[in-house]
């Protein structure tokens, strides 16, 4: 059997991809797996790094009021179909997942064109508009929300939850204390908040830690913190004394591997509402203050968080109500309460769907199988 998948731009469109298509592989040792992305996106370099075939094609993001780069987004799209219907064809492909990005709408559309079977990742809340497009196009669409179904047709929506990586979890043998010890300047024993800005970063967020680091180090608090690459000189400059004194540690950008020792190392998260963020999350067990980007499309990362909130599975901040001392002092009552620490974690395991990537490619499997 024979799986494009296809997406790009954002890890929280390349690693659900990547997850699919190992989980796939390792359910059809025989099966193969091509994945199709924007030659110019992050993903040319993270999926052939994964041991993924790649293929790129032509892709521009759509900006979110009219103007004349309008006109060049759709005949970016048009050459994008043309080029993956090529790739399409040359893979001789059986079914078709798209996770995201203007890529996956050439993938898709080029796909049904040829009349392949496919389905699409749509775990945000509110769907983005890519998403709503191609949901005229698929046979299944893949929610992470009930909420969602609104916007689609009942009968081909499926929820699923969102593919997470075989790695994106330590196995439980291994505790807190031994993951910190993989971090250099973080301590066994200390309370240890982990900041996550999503892939790219956050710069919002990072300047609020940056402000709050030194309270909050100051009170035995050690925060590890994932910058972003583009932000990451300046903020290790910023704290140099801080980072040699150890209790913060900077890094640009979480391997997967990185990832999975970070989350378990880790007592509280502070993180973006990016969905493929919130599942790692709530995967591995972890209480969480999110603060949604207000500018995400439809104020997607709002309606996610509001969601887990709703649960109990998170403390939702609003990015306009953040400043270092509501950080300082939300962080010190959390870590002053043990049970509420214990709710929250309970609340993000309950709403997790740990088994997502295998749903997703049992839908895949009989979408190629006509089923």
């Amino acid at each position: 059997m024979r799986l494009v998948v296809s997406g790009g731009g954002t890890g929280g469109h390349i690693f659900p991809a990547i997850a699919v298509a190992e989980e796939f592989k390792r359910r059809l040792p025989d099966s193969e797996v091509l994945f199709i992305g924007s030659r110019d996106g992050m993903e040319a370099d993270i999926v052939p790094a994964a041991g993924i075939p790649f293929q790129g094609v032509t892709a521009r993001k759509l900006r979110k009021v009219l103007s004349p780069d309008t006109a060049l987004v759709a005949l970016s799209l048009g050459r994008g179909c043309l080029e993956a219907r090529r790739f399409l064809r040359a893979f001789k492909a059986d079914v078709i997942l798209g996770t995201g990005g203007y890529v996956a709408a050439a993938a898709v559309i080029a796909g049904s064109s040829m009349r392949i079977r496919s389905a699409i990742l749509a775990p945000d809340m509110v769907p983005g508009r890519t998403n709503l497009l191609l949901s005229r196009f698929v046979d299944r669409i893949c929610i992470t929300f009930d909420k969602s179904e609104s916007y689609f047709p009942t009968a081909k929506t499926v929820i699923t939850g969102m593919p997470l990586r075989m790695g994106v979890s330590l196995p439980l043998e291994v505790t807190a204390m031994e993951a910190r010890r993989r971090f250099t300047g973080l301590r066994p024993d200390a309370f240890t908040l982990l900041v996550l800005g999503g892939s790219q970063g956050a710069r919002a967020i990072n300047q609020v830690v940056c402000d709050a680091a030194p309270a909050l180090v100051g009170t035995g608090v050690q925060i590890l913190h994932q910058t972003g690459a583009r932000n990451y000189d300046e903020i290790r400059a910023a704290h140099a004394d801080l980072v040699t004194r150890g209790g913060y540690c900077p890094i640009p950008f979480l391997r997967a591997d990185e990832m999975a020792a970070a989350l378990r190392a880790a007592d509280l998260v502070v993180c973006r509402g990016g969905i493929s963020t919130l599942a790692e999350v709530t995967y591995n067990r972890l209480p969480a203050i999110v603060v949604p980007l207000p500018t995400a499309y439809a104020d997607h990362q709002t309606f996610n968080a509001q969601a887990l909130e709703s649960s109990g599975a998170c403390i939702l901040k609003r990015q306009g109500d953040l400043n270092a001392e509501v950080l300082t002092r939300d962080i010190s009552e959390l870590r002053a309460n043990p049970p509420k620490l214990r709710e929250l974690a309970a609340a993000a395991a309950k709403s997790s769907r740990p088994n997502a990537a295998r749903d997703v490619c049992t839908i895949l499997d009989q979408l190629a199988n006509r089923v």
